[in-house]
C-alpha cells in the first residue's frame, strides 16, 4: 500500500495520520477521555464511542487502520471482543489493541531510525495511562521497563495539577511518581521523549529551543539540558496560568494532563541520570507505517 491512514487511539487523545509516498502527516485529532470516563462508569461510555465513530467516519480514505493503547489493553477479554466487533460494525474497519511491548517497539523504531549515536539512548513513550521505556544501544533494544501508569494517574494523585497554579511541593510529587516507575537496570546518556507532542511545550510555553547537539535528524531537531527543563517545568507549575493557556490554545484536556506528564518525564530523568532530553512528536505511528507498507 502506498496510501493509508493510521488512527492512534489513546486514553485521552485520538490522532489520525496519513501515510503517502513515504511521508507521514498528522491530519487531525480528537480529545476523548476514555480512561477517565471508564474509571467513573466501569465501561467505555456510549458518548465516547460515538465521538470516536464520528471522528473515524469523517476521514475520507479507503484504507484506515485503528490502534488502541493502554485503556483498551486493560479491558477484560469479553469487553475487548465486544468492542472490536462494535468498532468494525460502526466504521467498517478493524481495531487492533496494542500491547505495551508493541507500542514500545513501534515507537522505538521511529525514534532510533537514521540516527548516529554511540552511547545508550533511553526512549520514553508517555501516555495518559501507561509509560513505556526502552534502553537502546547500537540500534538495538537492550532493556524494556514498562510501567502501568501515566499522566492521568499522576494528575488523579495530585488534583491541583489541573488548577490554575499548583500548590503541592514539586519534589514531593516527583518522589511519589518515582515510586510508581519500574526502574531499569541500565542508565542512559540521553532521553528521547516520544508518544506525545512534547514540542508543544516549546511552541506554547516558551521552553527554550536548542538545536539537537547529538545528531542530525529532521524528526528530532531539538535538545534541552535537564537543568533548564527543571527550571521551566517549575515555572509551568507555579507561575504560568493554566487557565490562560487553555483559553489561548483551546486544548483543555491536553493541558490538564500536561503537568502530570512533566512529572513522569522528571521521574525518569532522575532515575536514568541523563543530562539531556530530546523532545519529539514521534509516536508508534512510524513503526506501524513501516509494518503496513510491507504487508
Amino acid at each position: 500500500m502506498k496510501r493509508f491512514v493510521i488512527v492512534e487511539i489513546g486514553s485521552t487523545t485520538t490522532k489520525a495520520y496519513l501515510y503517502e509516498n513515504a511521508t507521514i502527516k498528522n491530519i487531525g485529532f480528537e480529545e476523548i477521555e476514555f480512561k477517565n470516563h471508564y474509571q467513573q462508569e466501569g465501561k467505555i461510555t456510549e458518548k465516547d464511542k460515538e465521538k470516536l465513530f464520528q471522528f473515524i467516519n469523517t476521514i475520507e480514505e479507503k484504507n484506515i487502520f485503528a490502534y488502541g493503547t493502554s485503556i483498551f489493553r486493560n479491558l477484560k477479554e469479553r469487553e475487548k471482543k465486544a468492542w472490536i466487533e462494535e468498532f468494525k460494525q460502526k466504521t467498517g474497519f478493524n481495531f487492533t489493541v496494542v500491547t505495551s511491548d508493541m507500542e514500545n517497539e513501534y515507537t522505538v523504531y521511529g525514534a532510533i531510525s537514521n540516527i548516529d549515536f554511540k552511547g545508550k539512548i533511553a526512549v520514553m513513550i508517555g501516555g495518559g495511562g501507561s509509560t513505556e521505556l526502552s534502553i537502546v544501544k547500537n540500534g538495538k533494544i537492550i532493556e524494556k521497563a514498562n510501567s502501568p501508569f501515566g499522566a492521568i494517574d499522576i494528575t488523579d494523585m495530585f488534583p491541583d495539577l489541573k488548577e490554575d497554579h499548583v500548590k503541592t511541593n514539586f519534589d514531593t510529587m516527583v518522589n511519589a511518581t518515582k515510586k510508581m516507575v519500574k526502574v531499569p537496570k541500565n542508565k542512559a546518556d540521553i532521553l528521547i521523549l516520544a508518544g506525545g507532542d512534547y514540542i508543544y511545550f516549546y511552541e506554547e510555553l516558551n521552553y527554550p529551543i536548542t538545536k539537537n547537539k547529538f545528531y542530525d535528524n529532521p524528526l528530532q531537531p531539538y535538545s534541552l539540558d535537564v537543568q533548564t527543563m527543571d527550571q521551566f517545568d517549575r515555572n509551568f507549575f507555579y507561575q504560568v496560568s493554566l487557565e490562560e493557556v487553555i483559553k489561548r490554545t483551546k486544548k483543555e484536556i491536553w493541558w490538564k494532563g500536561a503537568r502530570g506528564m512533566r512529572l513522569c518525564v522528571k521521574a525518569l530523568v532522575d532515575i536514568l541520570e541523563v543530562k539531556d532530553i530530546i523532545p519529539t512528536r514521534i509516536s508508534m505511528v512510524y513503526g506501524i507505517a513501516e509494518e503496513l507498507k510491507k504487508s
